[in-house]
């Protein structure tokens, strides 16, 4: 399977629990404004402990969220607690990785500024898969953390009822995505991710990082592959 180096160096650092493709530290703010929180950057620790500190206002009915992702655990912890207070979302520009893998299906209602704004590259089952595929070969360390944040992650698509491999199924074949891609409301739909609606439907400028994937659903399944989430 092709995968650029860029790619290659994002997994280890999601392996470590670090930022994937994030904002620079320090370029993040999160503020309530009205029934929303507003939140814009990276996504760690940090920032998520802001998150749900203004989300103990009860008040609080959607999130607005521009990010490029961030640390998993983070994400996780802000995407439960999504969930959980059946938060609506709001991505006017974009959101990527531990953004769209955890936070962005968490949501009840989702409303994209237009297609393309929630794209995917990855997550912790991929990363498993590429070490028990022989594609990488990370230190025992880097897998123990990876096969935690896995197990947190499975747990978390079980409880939101979303299949989680609409974050990493178009980085195999037969779709052998590079880089991020994106779908169809109608695919997120099949998915588990349900109630998506894009405000702007014009065309997403060309992009060499960002592909529209059209998902061969009679052939998903027997692409899936197997997987050991635990040794």
């Amino acid at each position: 399977m092709a995968m650029c180096q860029r790619f290659i160096a994002t997994v280890l650092m999601v392996v470590c629990a670090s930022v994937a493709r994030a904002q620079p530290a320090g370029a993040a703010s999160v503020e309530a404004l009205g029934d929303a929180i507003v939140f814009a950057g990276q996504i760690n620790a940090g920032t998520a402990a802001q998150f749900l500190q203004l989300l103990q206002d009860p008040g609080i009915k959607r999130l607005v969220i521009t990010s490029r992702g961030g640390s998993v655990a983070a994400a996780l912890d802000m995407a439960l607690a999504v969930h959980d207070r059946q938060l609506d979302i709001e991505v006017p520009a974009g959101c990527l990785s531990s953004c769209a893998n955890y936070i962005f299906p968490a949501a009840r209602r989702k409303t994209l500024g237009r297609p393309g704004v929630v794209a995917w590259h990855g997550n912790m089952a991929h990363v498993l898969f590429l070490q028990q595929s022989g594609q990488a070969n990370w230190s025992q360390s880097e897998m123990q953390s990876a096969r935690e944040l896995a197990l947190r992650e499975a747990e978390f698509f079980r409880r939101i009822r979303v299949d989680g491999f609409v974050c990493w199924f178009a980085k195999i074949a037969p779709y052998d995505v590079d880089d991020f891609y994106y779908l169809s409301a109608q695919d997120m739909e099949r998915f588990g991710i349900h109630d998506v609606s894009v405000g702007n439907e014009s065309p997403v400028p060309a992009s060499p990082e960002l592909l529209k994937v059209s998902v061969d659903w009679p052939t998903l399944e027997a692409s899936r592959p197997a997987m050991k989430v635990q040794e």
